[in-house]
């Protein structure tokens, strides 16, 4: 009889069945992206963060230009402390598409990476209070609060493939918004602040999820098409020999 009963199991049933008489949890399959998806998503991560730099770099250096009539020491320390964030960020990203030192280390340098852009956020982000420090509203005011908010959600949007990076840049911006309303005292200011963090928020967290889903359908996290595709590449080695003891 139980020889009847383990015949009709299946091997992971039997697994779990030695498991539990040997007194160890069951275990369980890990969720989450593959190793796989995770790559592809850094890859798309180091491909689409390009054209977000080169737009924070071009919005900087008409903000500097704008608050340097009227503000020049304050606009040249801004862009210098800016176009050093830049470097830094844009050097990371450089060696890694080339194939630098961090090339062979993604996950190590996409941590270098969400950090130099959590600098750069702040950085763009202070700009309505470093670039204006006037406390009453003004036309300037309003064009530089405008164009930084623009600039670092547009660039976080290029950078949702990990959610960690866009928020680096989102963040800062939309914190600083709000600060730039409560600073002038103006509660419409204070309300459309929020309402555009709130929505560019929420839209760089679907806009993530529809990319991590995209690569977790792409790279499925299993281990039977892992084996079947070990499987077929050795199958595929195997076949030439084969072949040629066939012919001898």
């Amino acid at each position: 009889m139980a020889s009847a009963s383990l015949q009709g199991e299946s091997v992971r049933e039997l697994q779990e069945r030695i498991a539990r008489e040997a007194g160890a949890p069951p275990q369980r399959r890990r969720s989450g992206l593959s190793r796989a998806a995770r790559l592809n998503l850094i890859d798309i991560l180091s491909r689409w963060s390009g054209p977000g730099l080169a737009l924070i770099a071009g919005v900087s250096v008409y903000l500097a230009i704008l608050s340097g009539r009227t503000y020049p020491g304050r606009a040249t320390a801004w862009a210098l402390m800016m176009l050093g964030a830049l470097w830094v960020t844009r050097r990371l990203r450089s060696d890694f598409r080339a194939g630098g030192r961090l090339a062979s280390r993604p996950f190590r340098w996409r941590a270098s990476f969400t950090a130099s852009l959590s600098v750069l956020g702040v950085i763009l982000a202070s700009a309505p209070i470093l670039l204006a420090p006037v406390e009453a509203v003004t036309a300037s005011g309003i064009q530089i609060l405008a164009l930084s908010v623009i600039a670092s959600f547009v660039a976080a949007l290029m950078l949702s493939a990990h959610l960690p990076s866009a928020a680096a840049l989102a963040l800062p911006g939309a914190a600083f918004a709000v600060l730039a309303g409560m600073r002038a005292g103006d509660t419409g200011l204070l309300a459309g602040g929020l309402a555009i963090s709130l929505l560019s928020i929420s839209g760089l967290y679907l806009a993530n999820r529809y990319l991590e889903k995209s690569a977790a359908k792409r790279y499925p996290r299993t281990s039977l098409l892992r084996r079947e595709v070990e499987r077929r590449a050795g199958s595929a080695v195997s076949a030439p020999g084969t072949h040629h003891a066939a012919q001898a």
